[in-house]
């Protein structure tokens, strides 16, 4: 790759980096191209080079968070029991997030309270947990009787239920003013009656 092309991803990168974490911060409709630009630091103009809109942005990031979610348990080895791939695909998931703290930050923005636009993040995460659900299911992993929809759905919730709660927690436990260290979300997905 010349080192034009490298200068150019790079480019890119930051920009959609720049975005990410004001989307998260602040919703994509309160977030200006020109403070993404200011963020990255580079001309307005580039943002429109690279992207063509805000909505090709949003996409932009959209896809980077996505392909983060895909990766990461797309490097989790499907051996040992199901108990173990489970675990080893939910510590991946909590590891990645650790990681990146925007991406859980602009999902928790986009599902706890969406705006207009957002459902789209949402349904590419979905797709993206079908495809991952049906990818187990072929190698005998996580066989259920649930529609691949709902178990994926489920799953889903599973791994993301804390990183969206625990912020809600710790604001309410801070402003109660107890004294005890701070409880931890766990979720548990039991079926319907």
């Amino acid at each position: 790759m010349s080192s034009r092309a490298t200068a150019a991803g790079d480019t890119r990168e930051r920009i959609r980096s720049a975005a990410l974490a004001l989307f998260a911060e602040r919703g994509v409709a309160a977030t200006s191209l020109r403070e993404v630009a200011r963020s990255a630091g580079v001309a307005p103009g580039l943002v429109g080079h690279y992207f063509g809109s805000k909505d090709g942005l949003q996409e932009a990031v959209e896809d980077w968070v996505v392909g983060l979610f895909s990766e990461t348990l797309g490097a989790v080895p499907l051996e040992g029991t199901v108990t173990e791939v489970v675990a080893a695909r939910d510590s991946a998931v909590n590891g990645m997030f650790a990681r990146n703290p925007h991406a859980v930050d602009y999902l928790r923005r986009v599902v706890v309270t969406p705006g207009a636009g957002d459902a789209r993040l949402v349904r590419k995460i979905l797709a993206e947990q079908v495809a991952q659900t049906e990818h187990l299911r072929d190698h005998g992993i996580g066989a259920s009787q649930a529609p691949v929809t709902e178990q994926a759905v489920t799953v889903l919730v599973r791994q993301l239920g804390a990183w969206l709660l625990q912020p809600a927690l710790g604001r309410l436990w801070a402003l109660s003013g107890a004294q005890g260290p701070e409880p931890q979300v766990h979720v548990t997905i039991r079926p319907g009656p």
